[in-house]
């Protein structure tokens, strides 16, 4: 049987608007992968267990976690929050550490997952790191900047490369790398790109969006991750 991976999404309210939305790229990503998308909106249940639902889950882009998850103020540049959307994905990620689910984390999701381990973040890259240059003013389907993956990791075993390409449209960064995680790219500023978490089960997250770069190596990473939700060998 195909696995069913879970998506989490954002949740949108005003103006009339009460609604749960999801890019459709997410969802022909882990469909062409050979999945079963499953869209998990932010519920209140924490005792939901997520391997009763899916085999493998995935965290997608949107706004920024709150920042007093992880002991901070609000900065002035601190984007869009969603608490409730924050405290979702954080019961998640530390449900699926402890009963091995396949996590992969894109963009927001590498951030909220290096948070719930016990990381930290940089509001803002500019204001608070003086880096730019991470989110591109070219259509995100573009690449922007080169990304050095680190020899020996899963992200280099499935990439089979030490340098990509990548797209890059972001404002926060990993500060501070969650106890256990491990840095498996950076830029050459030397903003982290990548992390996992050491294991058994597939546990990777990066920085950039391949759910929007339509060349072959940015699938790579949705069928190793769906590939390994379904039991099989992912690199």
């Amino acid at each position: 049987m195909k696995p069913v991976i879970g998506i989490t999404c954002r949740h949108f309210v005003g103006a009339g608007c009460d609604e749960y939305r999801l890019a459709a790229r997410y969802i022909e990503a882990v469909e062409k992968a050979g999945g079963i998308p499953l869209v998990l909106p932010a519920v209140n249940n924490r005792a939901l267990s997520p391997a009763s639902i899916c085999q493998g889950l995935l965290f997608s882009g949107g706004g920024d976690p709150e920042p007093g998850l992880y002991g901070e103020e609000e900065h002035p540049r601190l984007g869009s929050v969603d608490r409730d959307r924050d405290y979702w994905e954080i019961h998640l990620v530390r449900r699926a550490v402890r009963q091995k689910i396949a996590v992969f984390g894109i963009c927001r999701g590498l951030q909220v997952i290096n948070v719930a381990l016990g990381g930290t973040l940089y509001q803002d890259l500019p204001a608070q790191a003086g880096i730019y240059g991470h989110s591109q003013d070219r259509p995100a389907e573009k690449v922007s900047h080169r990304v050095w993956l680190e020899e020996g990791t899963l992200l280099h075993k499935i990439m089979k490369r030490k340098r990509i390409w990548t797209n890059s449209l972001h404002h926060q960064a990993v500060k501070e790398v969650a106890p256990g995680l491990v840095v498996s790219a950076r830029t050459a500023d030397g903003v982290v790109e990548a992390l996992e978490l050491p294991g058994d089960s597939f546990f990777l997250s990066v920085q950039w969006h391949p759910e929007r770069l339509a060349y072959p190596g940015a699938r790579k990473l949705f069928t190793a991750f769906v590939k390994n939700a379904a039991g099989f060998v992912s690199c």
